[in-house]
């Protein structure tokens, strides 16, 4: 043990060094990260290294082929409310202390159920109750029950595990999606001995099934993990670890990643356009690999229609289409797209989901640029010329999203309409998002699963904000209704075609200004194979190699 622990510390000192021959996978993570533990992953930066370290009931493959991964098997029962699964043998835990003499044990259902029921639980600080509460018979009775101290419900109803290698899963109403959401880290298993063990620490000691395990974490250092000697697929394994930086400065990071002490880097627009022609190419001076690819988030301006939120009184667009559908068509994404983010996305002229998303669709229109076409709705909506308009546009103060913001402002500008910035910290947006603070503001959507329900799940009206993500508060029946019927059925292409119809419906109402499709645009070194980054930006590495 002793000998093992030396030859990790030796791996290590040497990736530290900034050798290039070893098989550590560097990158740098200038947000920092907040917790490891899963119930609290609502964020990429914690994403990635935890999606190493854990593993769930099924997974993506590069194909987006839905697949048993810590299951054997599933069964949908024909009415959509009953999932069965058969946990797979052979599955340990990392070793640990946190079990009797270091040695992990085999992985079985009553793992899940406690999982699951922690996610649920409110003193854990959950972000992901959510995918349960309404879903699950009896997970909103438990959550409630211990918020309101009562105590009452011992657990969820509606998981039942029958013996150690049985989960069962029984929902209230048919959720076509259901098997994606448990793709997501808040479903990954980990031991309750470690939750036990490490207490308030648990976030800092993760414990997992998955091909690597944690080393150590140093806060706004590095974080360190090892290869995991007991994964059931070991030898297959061809990197030895990951070691994850804390760099605050991009250029300090590039200039790392330059030097080779990186394997891979998140480029800003500055750093893009110095390395890119003007196709985006890479320039053949540099000696690494560029990658582009969609990534499925979609960027907006938000608009707050409910007159009874701070942010929807006196608001001139909540309750006026046509200055809304005004306000769409002066936007010039192309402009936005080419000079700002120099092609690192695509111009939003759709609906909601965005290109990659299973169930995209280009036959639903969005908007485009046409400046007559907004000055005439603007006439119609009561304000010729932009005459006695004044809009506040809240944006994050992220260099890129002020650039954006100042764009948006001057293109108003050419149709008569002010528009005041109003530039805050990032989670100061997101928190004044949910508490319907803002009237005109800048937001996005990453989808959290492969399947477009995610992002419709925002203009539906049962989950205006605190209970769900429609932070505009948007509301038509007609959209809610095909929503709900969608989710009764289970064959996706005529799910697909009813989420399309409520996209058309959405963007004529327009409660949403879609400015841009994210993409995926990031640098690798050449030693590095067979890594990706799917479309809901979930880092794999467990095929990884070095040349």
């Amino acid at each position: 043990m002793k000998l093992l622990f030396m030859f990790t510390l030796a791996v290590f000192l040497s990736c530290s060094k900034g050798e290039k021959s070893d098989k550590i996978f560097k990158y740098n993570e200038s947000q920092g990260i907040e917790s490891l533990d899963p119930v609290m992953c609502s964020n990429y930066a914690a994403g990635w290294p935890l999606q190493q370290i854990c593993e769930g009931l099924l997974e993506y493959d590069q194909e987006m082929n839905l697949k048993p991964l810590l299951c054997k098997s599933y069964t949908v029962s024909d009415d959509g409310l009953v999932y069965k699964f058969i946990i797979r043998k052979g599955v340990y835990f990392h070793n640990n202390k946190c079990f009797p003499g270091g040695k992990a044990r085999e992985v079985n259902a009553y793992d899940f159920k406690y999982c699951f029921e922690r996610l649920c639980d409110p003193r854990t600080k959950t972000r992901g109750a959510w995918i349960f509460r309404d879903r699950v018979k009896g997970a909103a009775d438990y959550i409630n029950s211990i918020k309101e101290n009562s105590n009452n419900v011992s657990e969820i109803t509606g998981i039942q595990t029958p013996d150690d290698s049985t989960l069962i899963i029984i929902l209230n109403k048919p959720f076509a999606p259901f098997l994606s959401i448990l793709t997501m880290p808040y479903g990954f298993v980990y031991p309750r001995e470690a939750v036990e063990h490490y207490k308030d620490d648990f976030g800092y000691n993760p414990v997992g099934t998955g091909p690597m395990r944690f080393v150590k974490w140093e806060t706004e250092k590095e974080l360190i993990l090892e290869k995991n000697p007991g994964y059931r697929f070991a030898d297959e394994i061809k990197i030895d670890g990951v070691k994850i930086t804390f760099l605050k400065s991009s250029e300090s990071a590039f200039l790392d990643f330059k030097q080779g002490n990186l394997d891979y880097y998140d480029p800003t627009p500055e750093v893009l356009s110095q390395i890119t022609d003007s196709e985006v190419r890479l320039k053949p001076e540099f000696d690494f690999e560029l990658v582009k690819k969609p990534w499925l988030n979609t960027v907006y301006i938000a608009i707050q229609l409910n007159e009874e939120t701070p942010g929807g009184k006196l608001n001139p667009l909540a309750k006026n289409k046509k200055l809304r559908q005004a306000i769409s068509y002066a936007i010039d994404r192309d402009k936005i797209v080419r000079f700002i983010l120099k092609h690192r996305g695509t111009p939003g002229k759709h609906g909601p989901v965005p290109p990659g998303m299973p169930g995209f669709s280009e036959k639903v229109k969005g908007y485009h640029y046409d400046k007559q076409k907004a000055l005439q709705l603007l006439s119609e909506a009561g304000y010729p010329d932009g005459k006695g308009l004044n809009l506040k546009l809240t944006v994050s103060n992220e260099d890129t999203q002020k650039l954006i913001g100042e764009a948006v402002q001057a293109q108003l500008k050419e149709i008569g309409v002010n528009v005041q910035l109003d530039f805050i910290q990032a989670s100061t947006l997101r928190s004044s998002q949910v508490g319907g603070e803002l009237a005109f503001w800048r937001a996005n959507w990453g989808a959290d699963y492969f399947d477009p329900e995610n992002f419709i799940a925002l203009l539906y009206s049962k989950n205006h904000t605190p209970n769900g993500p429609n932070y505009t508060h948007y509301s038509n029946p007609v959209v809610d209704s095909l929503y709900e019927l969608a989710l009764n059925i289970t064959d996706f292409n005529q799910r697909a075609k009813l989420y399309n119809q409520a996209e058309q419906i959405i963007m004529d109402d327009a409660p949403w200004i879609i400015i841009y499709y994210n993409e995926l645009v990031y640098l690798k070194s050449k030693r590095v194979k067979g890594m990706y980054i799917d479309g809901l930006n979930t880092l794999i590495l467990k095929y990884t190699s070095f040349d």
